[in-house]
Order: structure tokens, then C-alpha cells, then sequence
């Protein structure tokens, strides 16, 4: 009973006549129960809960709603608003929650509730994803009331929204003073998790292994303390201590007992199935977990020894697949085999079907795929196709692989192997983009682009190049900068013949007949004047689509129209010409075949 209800109630016993003063505490006393047992007795539900009892939160906002519109006047009015909005934060509907209490001191000025209503407020916009707003309201409820029972819960809420707003230095702070200044409050375990998850972020391995090693000491069973052992290997993993992970990791599989595979099937249909029940998913994932350590050092075959066991236990099971994947992940990262790692991730599939891994491997799969496909380019363009399958396979190694050493080695090999020509400007740019941007050597980055400017005139490297130096407040002198000069395809508007194809022919994707139709309707016929000035027409427009597709500049966009229209303009003029001199001879053939003048 709360702090006026007892004594409104002692009054209500003593004088029968006022019992039904007590109708609107028990109102709310209702409230307050469906509330508890939604909640499990917590203030509010700290951590979401798929199963939450959505049915009490609903009683408890009925009962809520009813004292407010029966007993208006009543002293428990502020009480369940407050509880309205908080059970709709237990609904999963921080929105409203917000709606509600951002105005509350305005609209109860005299409530003694006032700072709950700030923590509540800061917690409905966490949920709701307004981190900013949410900080700022903790930071006025520990102002006002550092002493208040919802302390350790402002606390451990600000540590998430400065978590999420990525300050991990100051969420591990705020955690830590949750532990230091309420060590036997029962958030003191979330608030080391989320302090170690900071410390995380931070950089602070050490720290935070440490945090994880207390937690798995202190672990309520054997999942939860296998989970906390894994996090510990990610804090060595992130100080890239692999010898030291590795060691931790064999030490937890020695106390793992080897799967055994199962069968099912008879006599030549036996196939062998991963093994199943508690826990035996655990030796398989410490040993992928091994196998990951040893690629991160760089050693591949260990590593492979480790996935390859793994497939061999569980035998089409996800543990498979992800072991699968990490074979070809291997070959391509670390082998630099990527004929090897295509095989291997097309493998994935048949270990668990459809699923994360299977997913992963066919994304980078079709990657590889697309390089091995220009690179065995061939005909007319397969220069052109090499030079790009060089491009794609330096991104690989970027963007991919996030290998940038790996991508300047590519980028150079580009520009020796293409030296002089607008590729080489444009392996120069990206090399000079990697220094810059991913190796943080900006002198070496400034030279290159420097580089392109001066000595690959008239091409899209050099405006790249130029764009690249200015936009870091370098003046580059106009004079050096010469516009690309269009290249003219064999396929240019002035120099197109085509040879008139049969009339019965009709175009492609056009429906049977179209041919017929087209020249009864006056269309032009095939090999005369106006289908080659149509044909030119259409090249034209075909390789302004090839421009605009490959990124080219305003300025070649504006030639290659300029070109289409003095084209069309000495098509018509050579029209003109061709009936004016067909003329007359029209009328000598009319006339020889009559006798007579026309």
C-alpha cells in the first residue's frame, strides 16, 4: 500500500459511513497489482520479454483509465496516469508513453511523482530510438534525484543511450558508477555487460576481459557461462592475441566430449546426421572458434584442419555450413585462391541449404564470379575487359577483403601494365584514394593526384584528380586542365553504313508482320536515305546510354549531342538534294513511257 493509500484506509475502517472512499484506492490498488505481476515486481521491464504479459498491462491501463474517469478529483489521480503511461512501455509502445508524460508536471504541478515521470519519459525515448532526448532526461532525473530508487536504473539507461549514440568511454563510466555506487543492486550484472560491451568499443580489451572472466565466473548455468568464455576470446581477438585465445579456447573444449554423428537409413542408404541434445553444439563451435584464430594470424592449413572436423561431426547442420563457408572465406582472404574459393563456397548449400552462410556465399561467390568472367574476356574489347577485371579484383581486396595493402599492389600493377593510357589515371586516383582515405598518408595521396593532373590531360582521371585536390582546399591552375576529347566509335554517326536488311525481316522483339506494317504505314523503307539517317540516329542514342552507364562528364555528354544534331541536319540536307535531282528524272521516265510531254 502506498504512501497515502494506508492512511486514507485506517480513516475509511474507523468512520463506516466514508468505506466508499476507499472505492478509488482499490481502483488503483488493482492497477498497481496487474502491473506487478506483468513486470515480475521490477519497476519496469528492464530487458524486452517476447513472452510479456501483455494481458496484465491491458488490466492495468483498464483499471488506470477507470480511476481517472469515475474519481477525478481523487489524490491517486497522478499515481495512475504514471501507471498508464508505464504499463504502455511493458505494451511495447514507448511512443505514447512519451505523448503522455512530456507535458506531466505542467499537467500535475503539485505531484510528488514528478521525477519518476522524467525517468519514465527517458526511457520511452530510448525505446522509441531518441537517443538525444533520452540522455538529456537522465541526465535531469540523476540531477534532481541521485538518491531516488530508480538511481541504479537511470544509470544503467544512460549507459545504453550513450552506447548507442557511440561515446563507449562515457557508457563504460556510467555503468561502472552503477556497480561502484549500488554494488548490491540487481542490475550490478547487466550493468558489468554493458560496461564490458563499452570497453569493447572503446578499445580497452583488457578491461574488458577481465569483465567477461567475472561473469562467466559468476555464470547462472552452463550456456550462459559458455557465452561469456566466447566474448572473453572476442576481447583477445580484438587485441589480436591469438595465441592467447587460442589457449583459452582448448582449454574450455577439454572439458567437451567429441560428438558423435548418428546414422539413419539402412544397408546402402546410411547417411550419417550431426549429433543432437544439450550443449553438443559447443565443441563444434569452439572449434570453429580455434579455426577463425588461426586464420586471423594468417596460419591457413590449422585453420582449415579446425573447419573441415567440423563439417565431418556435424554433417548437414548450419555448424556445417558455417564451417564451409569459412573454408572458402579462407582460401579467398588469406590463400588469395580465388578459383579454389569459389568451389568452396558453392559447397555451402548443400550443407544446410538456404540460410546466413548460404547467403554470404553466393553474395561473395557471384563477387568472384564477376572477376573470373572479365577476366576471361575475349573479342573486340577484351582489353578493356582485363583492364576492368584489374579494377574489380583491387576493390575486392578493398572492400571486401579489407586488405588496402593488397588493393595498392593492384592499383600499381594497373598503372605499369597500362601506363600512358586513362586507365593508368584511374589506378593513380584510387591508389592516391587508399593512401588518403584508408592508410592516413595524405602526402603520398596529394603527389599522385598531382601526378594525374599534369600528365594525363584531357581524360576523366584528370578532372577526378583536379575534383579530389580541391575539394582539400588545394588551388589547382586552370591552364593544366584540358576537357577529355570524345573518342569516335566505329559506330559514329558519319562514318555508320549498314548493310539494308530483307524487308521480310522485322525488328528485334517486334511482333510477327511488323515489317509489312511498318511499310504500309509509310515508314522508312530499309537502305533508303531516311533508315540510314534513322540507323545513325539510333547509334547515336546508343552511345549516349554507354556514357551516361560508364559516368561520363557533363562536357561528353554535351559533344556527343551536338554530334547527333549536326548529323540529322546533313542527313536532311542530303535528302533534299537526292529529290530535287530525282525529280526531273522521274518525269524523263514518265514521259518515254507515254510518247508524250508530261
Amino acid at each position: 500500500m502506498s504512501r497515502r493509500g494506508a492512511f486514507a484506509c485506517v480513516l475509511a475502517l474507523t468512520a463506516a459511513p466514508i468505506l466508499g472512499s476507499c472505492a478509488y484506492y482499490n481502483t488503483f490498488y488493482l492497477a498497481r497489482k496487474n502491473y506487478d505481476l506483468a513486470t515480475a515486481g521490477e519497476p519496469y521491464l528492464v530487458e524486452r520479454n517476447a513472452g510479456a504479459a501483455t494481458q496484465n498491462f491491458n488490466r492495468s491501463i483498464d483499471y488506470s483509465k477507470k480511476l481517472l474517469a469515475q474519481y477525478p478529483k481523487s489524490g491517486w489521480v497522478d499515481d495512475a496516469y504514471l501507471l498508464w503511461a508505464r504499463a504502455l512501455l511493458g505494451k511495447d509502445d514507448p511512443r505514447q508513453t512519451v505523448n503522455m508524460l512530456v507535458d506531466f508536471s505542467t499537467r500535475f504541478p503539485k505531484s510528488q511523482l514528478k521525477d519518476e515521470a522524467v525517468f519514465y519519459l527517458g526511457v520511452g525515448y530510448r525505446q522509441s530510438r531518441k537517443s538525444t532526448e533520452a540522455l538529456s532526461a537522465f541526465d535531469d532525473f540523476l540531477k534532481q534525484a541521485p538518491k531516488h530508487k530508480l538511481a541504479p536504473y537511470a544509470l544503467l539507461e544512460r549507459s545504453r543511450v550513450l552506447t548507442t549514440l557511440e561515446r563507449p568511454t562515457e557508457a563504460a563510466q556510467a555503468a561502472g558508477s552503477l556497480i561502484e555506487r549500488f554494488p548490491k543492486s540487481p542490475l550490478v550484472k547487466q550493468a558489468r555487460v554493458a560496461r564490458s560491451e563499452a570497453l569493447i568499443a572503446q578499445g580497452d580489451f583488457a578491461a574488458a576481459r577481465a569483465d567477461f572472466r567475472y561473469l562467466g565466473d559468476h555464470a547462472l548455468d552452463d550456456e550462459e557461462r559458455f557465452t561469456f568464455l566466447l566474448r572473453e576470446a572476442d576481447a583477445l581477438e580484438g587485441a589480436r592475441d591469438y595465441e592467447a585465445e587460442i589457449q583459452l579456447l582448448r582449454d574450455a573444449l577439454s572439458h567437451e566430449k567429441t560428438p558423435i554423428p548418428g546414422q539413419v537409413g539402412t544397408g546402402t542408404n546410411v547417411q550419417r546426421v550431426a549429433p543432437t541434445g544439450p550443449g553438443v553444439d559447443r565443441w563444434g563451435r569452439l572449434r570453429i572458434r580455434i579455426g577463425t584464430a588461426h586464420l586471423l594470424a594468417g596460419r591457413i592449413d590449422p585453420a582449415l584442419v579446425e573447419y573441415k572436423d567440423v563439417i565431418d561431426v556435424y554433417p548437414k547442420n548450419p555448424l556445417a555450413a558455417e564451417a564451409q563457408y569459412r573454408i572458402g572465406y579462407a582460401y579467398e582472404t588469406v590463400g588469395d585462391d580465388f578459383e579454389r574459393a569459389r568451389a568452396e563456397y558453392a559447397k555451402v548449400k548443400d550443407q544446410a541449404g538456404v540460410g546466413g552462410f548460404t547467403l554470404q556465399a553466393n553474395s561473395r561467390l557471384a563477387n568472384l564470379e564477376r572477376i573470373a568472367q572479365v577476366r576471361g574476356a575475349t573479342g573486340r574489347d577484351s582489353l578493356e575487359k582485363r583492364a576492368e577485371a584489374g579494377f574489380l579484383l583491387a576493390e575486392q581486396y578493398l572492400f571486401q577483403l579489407d586488405k588496402p595493402e593488397r588493393a595498392l599492389e593492384e592499383y600499381t600493377r594497373l598503372a605499369n601494365t597500362w601506363a600512358g593510357t586513362p586507365y593508368a589515371g584511374k589506378a593513380y586516383n584510387a591508389k592516391a584514394w587508399v593512401l588518403s582515405r584508408k592508410l592516413s598518408r595524405k602526402a603520398e595521396a596529394d603527389s599522385l593526384f598531382w601526378k594525374v593532373v599534369r600528365e594525363y590531360p584531357a581524360t576523366e582521371a584528370q578532372l577526378a584528380a583536379r575534383d579530389y585536390l580541391e575539394g582539400e582546399g588545394i588551388t589547382v591552375p586552370a591552364d593544366l586542365i584540358k576537357m577529355p576529347v570524345e573518342k569516335r566509335d566505329t559506330l559514329a554517326a558519319d562514318s555508320l553504313h549498314l548493310t539494308a536488311p530483307p524487308l521480310t525481316v522485322p525488328r528485334l522483339g517486334s511482333a510477327p508482320g511488323v515489317a509489312d506494317s511498318m511499310l504500309r504505314l509509310g515508314a522508312p523503307r530499309p537502305g533508303s536515305a531516311s533508315a540510314e539517317a534513322e540507323a545513325r540516329r539510333q547509334a547515336m542514342l546508343d552511345a549516349r546510354e554507354r556514357m551516361t552507364m560508364t559516368g561520363a562528364s557533363p562536357d561528353s555528354m554535351r559533344r556527343a549531342m551536338a554530334a547527333l544534331v549536326d548529323s540529322l541536319r546533313r542527313e536532311r540536307e542530303r535528302a533534299m538534294r537526292d529529290s530535287s535531282q530525282a525529280a526531273p528524272d522521274s518525269s524523263a521516265r514518265s514521259r518515254d513511257s507515254s510518247g508524250t510531254k508530261p
